[in-house]
């Protein structure tokens, strides 16, 4: 699967930056390439753009789903990442935003490869990355990976 990167202009993170993190999750060997079944590749004209926005471009990108400037989303060819969360995480991983990204991030395309939301399978438990992690973990224990 091919995939591009932008973010929306004037915000506070480099595009070098959030390209840099989107790359790492995505070719990691613990993420949706450790079975073999998908692979990916960063080009600049790939139908899959993954964006990091404003939580008004956020709502906006991802209409008519309900993402109140709070979540993220994947819309048709589009992985939205919403800035503020890129920025601050969620209490589901206080202390551990690098690992809230690789899970925002896979989760998202996840959705791209046509997977939906899951449960949390038994108290204690890996959650998911299906789960969404953002809103909370359901009595499972954050997990960034597939």
């Amino acid at each position: 699967m091919t995939y591009r990167v932008e973010v929306e202009k004037d915000l506070p993170v480099r595009s070098a930056e959030f390209a840099k993190a989107v790359d790492a999750t995505l070719t990691d060997r613990r993420g949706w390439t450790a079975a073999g079944s998908y692979a990916f590749q960063r080009t600049g004209t790939a139908d899959l753009r993954v964006v990091l926005a404003t939580p008004s471009t956020t709502d906006r990108l991802c209409a008519p789903l309900q993402t109140r400037g709070k979540v993220s989303c994947r819309m048709g060819n589009d992985v939205v990442i919403n800035a503020r969360r890129w920025v601050y995480g969620a209490d589901s991983y206080k202390g551990e935003l690098a690992k809230y990204r690789q899970y925002v991030i896979n989760h998202e395309v996840g959705h791209s490869l046509g997977l939906g939301h899951e449960s949390c399978p038994e108290p204690g438990a890996d959650a998911p990355v299906m789960l969404q992690q953002t809103l909370g973990l359901q009595g499972c224990e954050a997990n960034p990976w597939p």
